[in-house]
């Protein structure tokens, strides 16, 4: 997949399927876009491009910045699972917020991306003052020879999905909740850094990534997860927080991989998070904190043996 962000020049693309929207978690309801795309693409023999912005709208226009569900690099590598030709990451400024739904359609979906097939969501507004809604949209397809599919909302127990419903379900650490709705788990892609190594002297190595600031978090506790490394998945067990047993003051993501002996330093990996197990607490000693390890090792390891069943 080509990945193109932080320009507002692209080069005029080939006829396309272009799919709008922030798609933040990449949730079953974005998902369902994307299918709808690549059917359309197929029928036709057109590229398919997911246009969405960065920064977060929320972030320029004013109002309750939003926290996002994903990093810009797990957006692109989950968008990337489902075949997409193109993502586009378009600069989102105050100067191009005040450009109209008209002049958008226009000047980007046709001129630069040649769209044939635009695909959005029910619920999905664009240009100055959030003026182009679906219908608005549609119109202009007409207009333009443009075929634009409207795709109903994915609703679960009767509520319709969005990316701010996971967010609430992520911040109460309902991970199960969240990866229902999700379609796929929630999951953190990074780089190892180097840790205080602490876990080493109590018997329980891990790996060490840092939490981004833009980004939302389940609470500090500990977690049943999956890690992906070398193209292999281990069971592991992940600790969001500060490491208040030892007086930590920086907030990490330390993961004890089953298992798992090697140096990943500097490596990439994925972590999948599938259930909350503990909030996060002090210990009143190394010892104490080692041996409540061991238990959190053991309920995860039931966790997942009950997942098989």
């Amino acid at each position: 997949m080509q990945y193109i962000y932080g320009t507002t020049d692209i080069e005029q693309q080939e006829s396309s399927v272009v799919i709008l929207g922030n798609f933040d978690g990449v949730h079953i309801g974005h998902q369902k876009l994307f299918l709808t795309a690549q059917e359309k693409a197929k029928a036709r023999g057109l590229k398919t491009i997911v246009f969405s912005f960065y920064p977060h709208p929320s972030w320029v226009i004013g109002g309750a910045p939003k926290a996002l569900l994903m990093s810009r690099r797990d957006k692109e590598e989950t968008i990337k699972k489902f075949g997409i030709d193109l993502l586009i990451e378009y600069p989102f400024t105050k100067a191009f917020a005040s450009v109209s739904a008209q002049s958008f359609f226009e000047d980007i979906l046709m001129n630069q991306l040649k769209a044939k097939v635009i695909i959005i969501g029910s619920n999905y507004y664009f240009g100055k003052g959030k003026e182009g809604n679906p219908e608005f949209l549609y119109a202009l397809g007409l207009k333009h020879d443009c075929r634009v599919y409207i795709v109903d909302a994915v609703s679960s127990d009767g509520q319709i999905i969005s990316s701010s419903s996971i967010r609430d379900l992520i911040t109460q650490g309902d991970i199960e909740g969240a990866n229902q709705i999700l379609g796929h788990p929630y999951s953190i892609i990074g780089h190892v850094v180097q840790g205080r190594m602490l876990g080493r002297t109590i018997g329980f190595p891990t790996i060490n990534l840092l939490t981004e600031p833009e980004r939302i978090y389940p609470p500090e506790g500990v977690y049943a997860t999956k890690i992906k490394v070398y193209n292999n998945t281990y069971l592991g067990m992940t600790n969001i927080g500060y490491n208040p047993t030892v007086n930590g003051t920086k907030k990490i993501i330390e993961t004890h991989i089953f298992g798992f002996s090697d140096s990943l330093y500097d490596k990439e990996v994925e972590v999948e998070f599938y259930s909350a197990i503990r909030r996060e607490r002090k210990f009143d000693s190394l010892a104490a904190l080692a041996e409540q390890i061991t238990k959190d090792k053991q309920q995860v390891q039931m966790f997942f043996k009950s997942l098989e069943k």
